[in-house]
C-alpha cells in the first residue's frame, strides 16, 4: 500500500488495522461511536454521494466539522482500491466506515453504501446500526435522492 501523500488520519487508520491484525485483542475504545439518540436533533444527518471509483454514499450523524470528509474518502480509496469479489467489497465498506469513525471523534452514526457490479453493500455503525428510526431516515432519504 502506498501511504505517502495521504491524510494522516487515513494513514493512522491503516497502521492501526495492521496492528490489530497482528494482535487480535487490541481494541481502540476511541473508535467506538457515541450513541445519543435523545440529542439527535442537534446532530444533523449528512449524506454525501461519490461516483469514483464507483457509485457510493457516506452518511454521518455527527457534530464534528465535516470539511475534510471528501479528502478522507478519496485518500482511503487511493490507499485501498476496490476489488472485484463480494467479500472484498464487504471488507472495504467496513474499512471505509471505520476510517471515518476514527477521523471524527463526536460521530454518532456512520453508514457506507456501495453500489457496484450489480450489488449493493452497506456497512452501518452507531445509531444506524442500533436505532430503527435512523435506518429508516437514511434509506428513505437515499431512496428519495436516487429518484430526483
Amino acid at each position: 500500500m502506498a501511504l505517502e501523500n495521504v491524510d494522516p488520519v487515513v494513514k493512522q487508520y491503516f497502521e492501526q488495522m495492521t496492528r490489530r491484525q497482528n494482535a487480535s485483542n487490541d481494541v481502540n475504545e476511541d473508535a467506538i461511536p457515541l450513541t445519543r439518540l435523545h440529542g439527535k436533533e442537534y446532530s444533523p444527518l449528512v449524506i454525501r454521494r461519490y461516483s469514483m471509483p464507483f457509485l457510493h454514499w457516506v452518511a454521518i450523524i455527527s457534530d464534528d466539522n465535516l470539511e475534510e470528509l471528501d479528502k478522507v474518502v478519496t485518500d482511503f480509496w487511493s490507499v485501498d482500491p476496490p476489488r472485484d469479489t463480494i467479500q472484498e467489497m464487504r471488507n472495504v465498506a467496513g474499512g471505509l466506515g471505520a476510517c471515518i469513525i476514527a477521523k471524527y471523534k463526536r460521530i454518532e452514526g456512520c453508514a457506507v453504501i456501495l453500489s457496484a457490479d450489480k450489488m449493493l453493500v452497506s456497512s452501518l455503525a452507531g445509531d444506524f446500526m442500533v436505532h430503527e428510526q435512523c435506518r429508516l431516515e437514511l434509506y428513505t432519504l437515499l431512496n428519495l435522492s436516487t429518484q430526483v
